[in-house]
C-alpha cells in the first residue's frame, strides 16, 4: 500500500528496510521472489510515487531498485532530497557481497534492535551471568549444532548462559556458503567470502574494511555450525573487538576503566569523571543520535573510522549544548596513559 504522507527523509529508511527484508527472506531460504516481501514492496512503491512527483524516472522494479542501491552513496540519496545523511562512499547494498551493508543496517535501526536482542535474551540471568553470556557472543560468532557443549568447554559454571543464548544462533544463509563451507575472514572473524584460492585472502567480509590479502584460514563446515544473528555480529561482535583491545591495554597500563553496566563503563578524562561505550559504525549522523540515546558521555570507535568527516558530521548532529566525546581508540589510551604519567610526577 501506498503512503502519500512518506515525506523524503524517511524514505530512505524504507528503501533501507525493503534491501534488509530481502535479504533476510533469502537468509531464511524463502522462495525466489516474486511475490516479494511486504516492506521490499512498499519501498519500491515509495519510490516509484516520489520519482514521479519529482518527474524523474522511477525503478522499473525491485531488481533496478537493487541495482539502484548497490552503486548510489548516500550522499547521492541526499543530493536527490532522499534521507539526508551525506555519506560520500556509503550504498546501502554491497557491490561484492550483494547483501546489505553495514550502513544499510545501521539506517534500519539494527543496533538498537541488537540492544534488545541481547537484553531480552538475558533478562532473567544474574549480573555475572549477563557478562559471562555477553563475553561468549562476543567470542563465539558461530556455534557447534552441540552449542551448548561449547558453553560448558568456555565457562563449565555457565550452563544457563547457554540456554539463554542458543536462540541467538541460526543456520548459515547459503549466500555465505561456499563448496560446503563458510569462511571467517582472519582479520576480524566475521563471515567473509574467500577468493577463488583462500590462500590469497578474502573478497569481502561483515566488516567490510579489513585487509584482503590475508589468508583464510578457518572455514568450517556449514552443516556442523550455527551463526549468530546478523545485527549482534555487527553490533555486539564487531564493536567488542576494539573494546576488548582497548580495556586490556588500559589495563595493562594501570588505568583500567570501571564496568557500571553491561557495555559501559567509567573513567575519568581530562579531570571529568566520564561514562564510555565502544562503537563501530559507519553512519557518523545515525552514531550521534544513539550516543545521545545511549547517555554516555564519550563514544569511543576505531581508529580507522576516525577521520576528519565522521568527526565534523558527529558534531554537526549532536543536540545544541550536548558535551559529548568522539574518541579513537587510541586517543583514550594515550590520553589515559598520559594522565597516569602526569599522576605519576606530582
Amino acid at each position: 500500500m501506498i503512503d502519500p504522507t512518506t515525506d523524503a527523509t524517511g524514505l530512505l529508511t524504507q528503501i533501507a528496510r525493503g534491501v534488509v527484508a530481502l535479504s533476510a527472506h533469502s537468509d531464511r531460504g524463502g522462495p525466489t521472489p516474486p511475490p516479494y516481501p511486504q516492506e521490499t514492496q512498499s519501498a519500491l512503491d515509495q519510490l516509484v510515487l516520489w520519482a514521479l512527483r519529482e518527474n524523474r524516472t522511477p525503478p522499473a522494479g525491485v531488481p533496478d531498485l537493487v541495482f539502484l542501491c548497490t552503486g548510489r552513496t548516500l550522499a547521492q540519496w541526499a543530493a536527490m532530497g532522499i534521507g539526508g545523511i551525506a555519506e560520500p562512499t556509503q550504498c546501502l547494498v554491497h557491490k561484492v557481497a550483494r547483501a546489505p551493508t553495514r550502513a544499510c543496517m545501521e539506517i534500519t535501526g539494527q543496533a538498537e534492535f541488537a540492544d534488545r536482542l541481547f537484553a531480552s535474551a538475558v533478562a532473567e540471568l544474574d549480573v555475572a551471568d549477563v557478562v559471562r553470556a555477553r563475553s561468549f557472543l562476543q567470542s563465539n560468532v558461530m556455534m557447534s549444532n552441540t552449542g551448548h557443549l561449547d558453553l560448558m568447554n568456555h565457562d563449565p559454571r555457565s550452563i544457563t548462559v547457554a540456554k539463554a543464548v542458543r536462540h541467538l544462533y541460526e543456520p548459515v544463509p547459503t549466500r555465505l556458503i561456499s563448496a560446503g563451507e563458510i569462511a571467517l575472514c582472519p582479520t576480524c572473524r566475521l563471515p567473509a567470502l574467500s577468493a577463488e584460492l583462500p590462500e590469497h585472502g578474502t573478497i569481502w567480509c561483515e566488516a567490510e574494511v579489513c585487509p584482503r590479502d590475508k589468508p583464510v584460514t578457518d572455514s568450517p563446515r556449514a552443516a556442523d555450525v550455527l551463526l549468530l544473528h546478523r545485527a549482534l555480529r555487527l553490533f555486539l561482535v564487531l564493536p567488542g573487538l576494539v573494546e576488548q583491545s582497548c580495556l586490556e591495554r588500559l589495563r595493562d597500563a594501570g588505568t583500567p576503566l570501571s564496568q557500571l553496566a553491561t557495555g559501559t563503563y567509567a573513567g575519568r578524562l581530562d579531570g571529568t569523571d566520564g561514562v564510555v561505550r565502544f562503537y563501530d559504525r559507519t553512519c557518523a549522523t545515525l552514531l550521534a543520535g544513539q550516543v545521545v540515546r545511549d547517555r554516555v558521555t564519550v563514544a569511543v570507535v576505531p581508529a580507522n573510522t576516525l577521520d576528519y568527516g565522521f568527526r565534523r558530521a558527529f558534531e554537526n548532529s549532536l543536540p545544541d549544548d550536548t558535551e559529548i566525546s568522539l574518541l579513537s581508540d587510541e586517543e583514550l589510551v594515550l590520553r589515559n596513559n598520559t594522565k597516569e604519567k602526569a599522576d605519576a610526577q606530582r
